[in-house]
């Protein structure tokens, strides 16, 4: 078999995101493995060495095209065993969101793969959007709605997701500033339906603010007598 069919038929590894950071994820081979430099970015130094002394004889690249790895159940055994906060959260995200997504995965499922890797480029993609909102805010808020469109490509060389983040037109104001927002001339553009509904609501939650004022009240005079 020439190295060229073999890497054609060679899944490449799956890419998901661990505290923003990427980590390739094999799972052609039994158990699946994850890659030492990937978790090393996430997990910083001094966990990385501990975990390196406790599995090293577990290290391994069954081929060329799988970066050195351990297995997924050694890692989990030795994160068990560690006092690390590091460790219990790397843990708490193995055991609960990246098993449970393997226990769901059947044989030959591309669908999976793909909506693995759609929802690893969307979460990207709005984390990063809502980052560059906040950094951008001023004292009157404003921010953007993002649409996100994704395409997935299986026979991609890393069979990885692309999209396009676009923003629509959107801006919220403090509370504070509502009501001379709607006072303005212009108002706000919104249905009269909806802004019945704003009204009934505020009129709703000062009635009840009052209501609990008139009980302090009383419990005030009667705490006086």
């Amino acid at each position: 078999m020439s190295a060229e069919n073999k890497s054609a038929k060679t899944p490449p590894p799956l890419t998901l995101h661990y505290l923003g950071k990427p980590i390739r994820l094999t799972l052609h081979h039994i158990p699946p493995l994850l890659a030492i430099a990937d978790l090393a970015a996430a997990i910083g130094p001094h966990l990385t060495e501990q975990l390196r002394q406790q599995l090293e004889t577990h290290a391994h690249q069954p081929d060329d095209q799988t970066p050195p790895s351990w297995p997924l159940p050694a890692l989990l055994q030795v994160l068990r065993r560690s006092r690390k906060p590091a460790a219990r959260q790397l843990r708490r995200w193995l055991s609960r969101e990246l098993l449970p997504a393997l226990h769901q995965l059947p044989p030959q499922a591309p669908r999976w793969e793909q909506a693995l890797s759609l929802a690893a480029e969307a979460g990207q993609q709005i984390s990063h959007a809502v980052l560059q909102t906040v950094l951008q805010q001023e004292e009157n808020w404003q921010h953007a709605h993002w649409l996100l469109t994704l395409n997935y490509t299986p026979d991609h060389p890393r069979r990885h997701s692309h999209g396009r983040l676009s923003p629509l037109e959107c801006s919220a104001t403090p509370l504070q500033a509502l009501a001379d927002e709607i006072a303005r001339p212009k108002g706000l553009g919104m249905p009269n339906g909806d802004l019945m509904k704003l009204v009934a609501a505020c009129h709703q939650q000062l009635a009840l603010r009052m209501d609990k004022q008139a009980w302090r009240e009383m419990a005030r005079g009667r705490d006086g007598d």
